[in-house]
């Protein structure tokens, strides 16, 4: 007979995979301000560094070194070498080290991961992986995933590799994400996946969607407890 303390995840996973920001911690505004900080050394036009954050939230899940050089390109029309990428990348990495390093991670979070400790978790990501193998570490998260790979990687890619790897079904995945390029990576590699935390375009998509992951959870006690035990 199944009990009601029954935590085994609802979707039949045997790996569940985490996007970071956003989905782990909720860093856009951190990120958003740091990132036209370090612009405002380029431009002091408030107009500008209005558009140059809008392609940055744009851009969440893309490496980010494409979106340095496309910020330089296309709204400063200026050229920048690859040395210069990097540096602006490493500058950009500890001002925002040093606003993350307390954050709290999304409500539900660790729950979440307690409920389903006999699940192999992933982390996926475009940011550095510097970056997510530093926060994660500070933030004592790493204990919890089997691996944590960030950028620059193809995130259907690695999604497929999990699968290889851990030799499962693509329905025995689910990836949870907040934007709609996680959820086309999930559906190019055909895994499952969830919006958590979601940005608007992920609203339109065709997948569930929770605020966070207490929510979630309710919702998986709500399936039980109505599903007729067994």
């Amino acid at each position: 007979m199944k009990s009601s303390l029954d935590y085994s995840n609802i979707f039949k996973a045997k790996i569940m995979v985490f996007d970071f920001d956003g989905v782990i911690i909720d860093s856009m505004n951190v990120k958003v301000d740091e990132y036209k900080i370090l612009f405002s050394q380029f431009t002091k036009d408030e107009s500008i560094l209005n558009e140059i954050a809008d392609i940055y939230k744009n851009s969440i899940g893309i490496p980010r070194e494409i979106t340095l050089k496309k910020v330089f390109n296309e709204v400063l029309d200026q050229n920048i070498s690859d040395q210069e990428v990097e540096n602006l990348s490493q500058f950009y990495s500890k001002a925002i080290f040093s606003r993350l390093e307390t954050i709290k991670p999304l409500n539900g979070f660790l729950d979440y991961l307690t409920l389903h400790k006999e699940v192999n978790k992933h982390i996926i990501s475009g940011a550095p992986h510097s970056d997510i193998a530093y926060l994660t570490n500070k933030l004592k998260l790493s204990k919890h995933f089997k691996s944590i790979k960030g950028g620059p990687l193809e995130k259907k890619d690695a999604l497929i590799g999990f699968k290889n790897q851990e030799k499962v079904k693509e329905q025995e995945i689910v990836y949870f994400g907040d934007q709609k390029n996680d959820y086309n990576a999930a559906k190019a590699a055909e895994v499952q996946f969830i919006g958590i935390n979601a940005s608007h375009d992920l609203l339109n998509m065709q997948c569930r969607v929770f605020s966070d992951f207490q929510e979630l959870i309710d919702n998986e006690v709500t399936s039980r407890l109505s599903t007729p035990n067994i």
